[in-house]
């Protein structure tokens, strides 16, 4: 995918929800394909959405030796973060426009913490999604660099722990498939991932029944005397009429039947 069609679809999915996403996704018949697990929720309430870049905390089978403090700094920089934490050719296919997934295999280790989520995101990934944990989340709440869907809030480092394994593999994240190049999409009601496959006709009817669900809301804030929003107005104009619009007349007089 070049990064023209990219853009279009991040452009897309910003004026979608997660629950739109969902919808499509059923539309086109994969009612249960996608979802992740409600348990992994996101650090802050924020929208985010991207192309899954993927890869895997291995639990580590090193025990860590005896050492001084001094000795054992140079042990954690120089050997675990320089061989086993070596991360070589993926930290530089990853940037603009794409969203780590984190499969850290039952670790309660950080998938993200206050300053690699700083890194990732000037390098312009737009989000993390992890089985795993976050880290350092006070700074992290504060900063907001970085939007993050995790399990846990964790304390280690990595040293001793974990090893970084598996780039561009197929990972397992609260129950869903998630495969490199996927489309990413979370907000306040969790995490969705759509197939690479099927990314168009799914944001197809996606924004079908965004639109309805945005004409129709508008009718209620009207009859409630809510002040209207962004979440009533048409962000699709070119969409065709849903094939069940209601008739505005005949639901403002059932709203108001007393």
């Amino acid at each position: 995918m070049d990064a023209k069609k990219r853009k279009e679809i991040l452009d897309t999915v910003a004026k979608l929800r997660v629950t739109d996403i969902r919808d499509g996704m059923d539309w086109v018949g994969l009612h249960h394909v996608g979802t992740v697990d409600p348990e992994i929720r996101p650090l802050y309430r924020t929208k985010a959405a991207g192309f899954a870049q993927t890869y895997r905390h291995i639990p580590t089978q090193q025990r860590v030796p005896e050492l001084s403090p001094e000795d054992y700094t140079k042990w954690a920089y120089e050997y675990w973060y320089r061989q086993l934490w070596n991360m070589g050719d993926f930290k530089d296919q990853v940037g603009e426009g794409d969203f780590l997934v984190i499969d850290t295999m039952g670790q309660k280790t950080p998938a993200i913490g206050s300053m690699d989520s700083m890194v990732w995101a000037a390098n312009g990934v737009k989000g993390v999604l992890t089985n795993g944990g976050a880290r350092d989340t006070d700074e992290q709440l504060y900063q907001k660099a970085m939007p993050c869907w995790h399990r846990w809030v964790v304390q280690p480092m990595y040293q001793g722990r974990v090893e970084f394994g598996e780039p561009n593999s197929t990972v397992e994240i609260g129950g869903a498939t998630v495969r490199p190049g996927d489309l990413v999409v979370a907000d306040g009601d969790g995490a969705i991932v759509v197939p690479q496959d099927v990314i168009d006709d799914v944001l197809y009817y996606a924004k079908q029944e965004s639109e309805n669900d945005r004409y129709d809301r508008g009718m209620l804030f009207e009859a409630l005397g809510i002040a209207p929003d962004e979440s009533t107005q048409s962000m699709f104009p070119d969409m065709p009429p849903h094939p069940y619009k209601k008739n505005r007349e005949d639901f403002m007089k059932r709203l108001r039947k007393k």
